[in-house]
């Protein structure tokens, strides 16, 4: 059983040239090919890849997607097993074994999720500790981090991003990852995106693997170790990671799930009262200078703004997915296909100016912490589409209807339980 190391890379050619080094010590393990693809990178991975040749393919795919870097890698493998890594992972010692081992040993085995530890680059504030154990923001994969993993080896409903094995007939059978992201954070400059999410990618992979009948596993003993630099550590780190989950939701929602006008309408009520309550709660802890993340020199993020976050992206985006209707299968298309340096002028122009106020930079970027009432309402109140949001909620006949049913039947029962006998 051969397998396609497929490593999609967009400059990082240090972090790539780890990642590569870790894998080659495992060479005694499993016949492998490495499969490394250059999504548009201007540092040194041309250099690095051609280091390592013949044992290593380089293919260059100048539309920036993380979906695009993907299916080039498996465009351009011949393994019987598609070994997805992040470039910023190092493969841990009996890795390659047990892949081949677990495919072998279950013909029902489509996707193998690897157990993913953190490596700190330097010791991370305690804040972006509480932030993990809120919200994934780091994609890693074990027991700390995602509570149902109880066993060495186990079903799982899906893998994370940084490692996962397919089996390759599986893979086409399904027809590839769903889009993901485009952009990274390593390529910002003055343009108008850094990273666009929109599709539900590996997630999605294994969702359809599992619609096919297919299983997915979880091994212990295959394993990596996630990099995790400082820029990590960082407010603009997290916030622009959550908003951007809280986008690709209600985009997924349309071009995955294709959730029906009734099922989207009632999503959005879930995600207005999460809104509220999550505000609620974070508004409630600003006022004690004790519990500031700032404390002791540092500066950070309450774990309770992650929610705060996340639901008000997923409204912000849902809402203008409903002025623009037509514009997920427009990002779902620019998902799949990339976007390339000739025809990134004409991907803006196309997107809607309400969509580009909530991708753009200054909001999704912001690093400043909220510290007071008055800067939460200065980096979240007053940005993106609250008031609209609301207007919509509270002035369509829908939602009166479903209040004053509601206010009926509590009336009705509050009278039942006046008017009852008594013991």
């Amino acid at each position: 059983m051969k397998i396609s190391v497929i490593i999609p890379t967009h400059n990082r050619a240090e972090s790539l040239k780890n990642a590569m080094e870790s894998v080659l010590r495992l060479k005694d393990e499993a016949d492998f090919e490495f499969v490394i693809v250059d999504n548009n990178s201007t540092d040194d991975t041309l250099r690095v890849v051609e280091s390592y040749a013949p044992a290593a393919k380089y293919v260059f795919e100048g539309n920036t997607s993380f979906t695009m870097a993907r299916k080039a890698g498996a465009d351009h493998s011949s393994g019987d097993v598609l070994l997805y890594l992040d470039d910023d992972v190092l493969v841990r010692k009996g890795s390659l074994k047990g892949i081949v081992e677990v495919f072998s040993r279950n013909p029902d085995c489509g996707v193998i999720a690897g157990r993913i530890d953190p490596q700190y680059v330097e010791d991370p504030p305690r804040w972006t500790l509480e932030c993990q154990k809120t919200f994934n923001g780091w994609s890693l994969f074990n027991p700390e981090t995602i509570p149902g993993l109880r066993e060495e080896f186990q079903e799982v409903p899906y893998a994370a991003g940084p490692m996962m094995a397919i089996r390759r007939s599986v893979y086409d059978r399904v027809g590839g990852f769903p889009p993901d992201t485009i952009g990274v954070e390593t390529n910002r400059g003055e343009r108008l995106f850094s990273k666009l999410y929109i599709g539900p990618g590996d997630y999605g992979l294994c969702v359809k693997i599992r619609d096919a009948g297919f299983r997915v596993y979880y091994s212990s003993s295959i394993a990596v170790f996630h990099v995790i630099p400082p820029v990590r550590f960082t407010v603009g780190f997290w916030r622009s990671r959550v908003i951007g989950e809280g986008y690709h939701l209600a985009i997924t929602q349309r071009g995955f799930f294709r959730l029906g006008a009734v099922r989207a309408y009632i999503a959005r009520l879930r995600w207005r009262f999460m809104f509220l309550r999550a505000e609620r709660k974070l508004l409630a802890r600003l006022p004690s200078a004790e519990d500031s993340p700032a404390n002791n020199g540092s500066t950070g993020m309450r774990s309770e703004e992650l929610y705060v976050l996340y639901a008000r992206a997923y409204l912000d985006m849902d809402y203008v997915l409903r002025r623009h209707p037509n514009l997920w299968k427009y990002l779902w298309e620019i998902g799949s296909t990339g976007v390339s340096n000739s025809n990134y002028d004409d991907v803006v122009r196309r997107l809607p100016q309400e969509y580009k106020v909530l991708v753009g930079n200054d909001l999704v970027f912001d690093a400043q912490p909220i510290d007071s009432p008055a800067a939460y309402y200065r980096i979240v109140g007053a940005r993106g589409y609250y008031r609209e949001n609301l207007g919509f909620l509270l002035g369509n006949p829908m939602t009166r209807s479903i209040i004053m049913g509601l206010v009926a039947t509590l009336r009705a029962l509050r009278a039942a339980l006046r008017d009852r006998p008594q013991p």
